[in-house]
């Protein structure tokens, strides 16, 4: 099926799931490698944990509030952070096709996020504390290809103060491109995806990060507009000023309201 699937999408859709497809492997590839700390991707920094909950609030059609509280946590190291943010989105694009997922913002081909993010330490560990505050602008534009397949293309820019540091302020692009599909089981929608992401950062001024992600996400209606709940696994690959890398096991609580 998935090579039938292939011949009906258009070249450049085809092309983009290709390189997709090849960076998982070389993210299977790497992990083997890195078992041994040897290979491309340096040595193995240890698991994270990465929990998370996200609450919308819609007000218009075309505009919603979030709160997303994350927690990261490597227990190897005795280190744990927490995440606390609020966004406004902003549906720009006109709606493309209807999902069983209670996130609108698939349905758009274009919308827009702007809000602030503070990050602050529970446990130190091996790192000691840290604080910053993020201002933080996305633009995501979405791609509707045959075969229900869903391309996105998430833009990040972001401007981060690190409260106490001797570099305070540091600048962040992050473009992720993610491919999607929805399966109906009837009163549950099934949404497999993958997705690559490279991380600019200045100062140095440099690629320095490189992420690749594979995932399952669950949508049900059981109240409010919905829920849609989300298992993950990524590596985050360092590549500067030394390459290491890090496995993330993600899962999230996306509430809608």
């Amino acid at each position: 099926m998935g090579r039938g699937l292939l011949r009906h999408l258009p070249g450049r859709g085809r092309g983009l799931l290709s390189r997709l497809g090849l960076a998982l492997l070389v993210l299977a590839t790497g992990t083997t490698a890195s078992a041994q700390d040897t290979g491309f991707f340096g040595p193995d920094k240890g698991l994270q944990l990465q929990p998370e909950v996200d609450l919308f609030q819609h007000v218009t059609d075309g505009v919603r509030l979030l709160l997303q509280v994350q927690d990261s946590a490597i227990p190897s190291e005795g280190n744990d952070t927490l995440a606390v943010g609020g966004f406004v989105d902003w549906f720009v694009a006109p709606v493309v096709r209807d999902l069983v997922s209670p996130d609108k913002s698939l349905t758009r081909a274009l919308n827009l996020r702007l809000g602030i993010r503070y990050r602050g330490t529970l446990a130190e560990g091996t790192v000691g504390p840290a604080q910053s505050v993020a201002i933080r602008f996305e633009a995501t534009p979405r791609y509707f290809l045959p075969g229900s397949v869903l391309l996105s293309n998430r833009n990040r820019l972001q401007v981060n103060w690190n409260l106490g540091g001797a570099d305070s302020v540091t600048w962040i692009y992050r473009g992720r491109l993610q491919a999607q599909r929805e399966f109906d089981a009837g009163d549950v929608g099934l949404t497999p995806f993958v997705n690559v992401e490279f991380v600019w950062q200045s100062p140095p001024a440099m690629w320095n990060q490189f992420r690749m992600e594979a995932g399952l996400q669950a949508s049900v209606h059981w109240f409010g507009r919905g829920q849609t709940f989300e298992v993950n696994f990524s590596t985050v690959t360092n590549l500067q000023p030394s390459r290491s890398w890090r496995p993330v096991l993600g899962v999230v609580w996306y509430q809608y309201f």
